[in-house]
């Protein structure tokens, strides 16, 4: 039976390459994106109408509740949330980093995961079977300098990963870090320029790896998290010990 899956971040980079997949499996993809900005060329790489893309920001408690009402009043479920949705300043050094900044970072990339998980977990947990993957990154593993506030968030979201999968652990919730190295992406080219970036990874192999999890091709247990690095698997690790 097709899926009904729930992407962050989905208009472009990761997001997007995860959304084609999903789709061209035959599943459906709400698509939430903070803006309409990307969505006419999103909707040419996925030109689809199991693909739906939503605006709003997920950083707002009450945009979250408003967009996950509306997929379940349209779905009537949710069998994968993805969690990718994510920003990141320029480099600078920790003496440098404004508390406003360093707030910010937290905000978009660990504060929106946990609203999504928040108010998804109910909904999923009424299922036989459900999955939540949150996107950290290597940075959430090993910090990168000059990058605290991401680094720092990411390492966040590999918390609320497993707090989820304790938490849910007599459930039939599942939920999962991926934990990305470098990719060829808008953000890659922000931050280390465009020759940089042609050297990382691309988006669509991280994607296609994730649908594989996703699929149970590669396994990965609740609460324990996988490193995709120069286009390869570099480890997978389980749950820490209770």
């Amino acid at each position: 039976m097709p899926r009904i899956i729930v992407i962050t971040g989905a208009s472009r980079g990761l997001g997007l390459a995860l959304a084609k997949k999903f789709v061209d499996l035959g599943d459906t993809v709400f698509g939430i994106s903070r803006t309409r900005r990307y969505w006419p060329a999103a909707q040419k790489v996925v030109p689809s109408g199991h693909f739906k893309l939503l605006a709003g920001d997920i950083t707002s408690e009450k945009t979250v509740k408003t967009l996950l009402a509306g997929i379940k009043r349209r779905a009537g479920r949710i069998d994968i949330l993805i969690n990718n949705a994510g920003s990141c300043a320029p480099l600078a050094l920790v003496e440098k980093v404004s508390l406003k900044e360093f707030r910010e970072h937290f905000k978009q990339n660990l504060d929106s995961a946990f609203l999504m998980c928040k108010h998804a977990i109910p909904v999923i947990k009424k299922q036989p079977h459900g999955l939540i993957m949150n996107v950290s990154s290597m940075a959430g593993t090993r910090a990168v300098p000059r990058l605290v506030s991401y680094s720092a968030a990411k390492f966040g979201v590999l918390a609320l990963s497993q707090a989820v999968a304790k938490e849910n652990s007599e459930t039939g919730l599942h939920c999962i870090t991926v934990c990305p190295g470098g990719m060829n992406t808008e953000m890659r080219r922000e931050l280390f320029g465009s020759e940089d970036a042609a050297r990382q990874q691309t988006p669509e192999f991280v994607a296609d790896l994730m649908v594989q999890i996703a699929n149970g091709k590669i396994p990965v247990l609740s609460g324990g998290h996988i490193i995709i690095r120069h286009s390869k698997i570099t480890g997978v690790f389980p749950p820490p010990a209770a």
